[in-house]
């Protein structure tokens, strides 16, 4: 099975090595939340023109995972873009979610690439 590629991986600046997580002063996204499954993105402003971004995701399975924002596993140079590198990722792991996180996923997407073209 082929893996499947992040449309927005363009978006993402090399990652700056050893740099801390950002834990305070981020801005949460909820992608999706039901009782089973919920999915946030972290999008934290690091100065200087890079947003640094995590997540935040309960999986229906009943794991967790979360990674606070930070520029180690790269960058992206506005908010935006933080958030559609994301949403890219999410589809790019798709069979790890339920459909319900994938259709909002591309409603999102849909949602912030309109708002870029005007």
């Amino acid at each position: 099975m082929q893996e499947s590629v992040n449309p927005f991986e363009r978006l993402r600046c090399p990652g700056i090595a050893d740099s801390e997580a950002i834990k305070e002063k981020f801005e949460t996204i909820t992608v999706y939340d039901d009782r089973k499954e919920t999915v946030k993105i972290l999008v934290a402003d690091a100065g200087n023109g890079r947003y640094a971004f995590g997540y935040d995701i309960y999986f229906l399975n009943g794991r967790h995972a979360i990674r606070l924002p930070s520029l180690e596993s790269g960058y992206c140079t506005s908010f935006g873009n933080a958030v559609l590198y994301f949403l890219g990722y999410i589809k790019k792991y798709g069979s790890m979610f339920s459909i319900g996180v994938i259709n909002e996923v591309n409603r999102l997407i849909g949602e912030y690439t309109q708002t870029r073209l005007f």
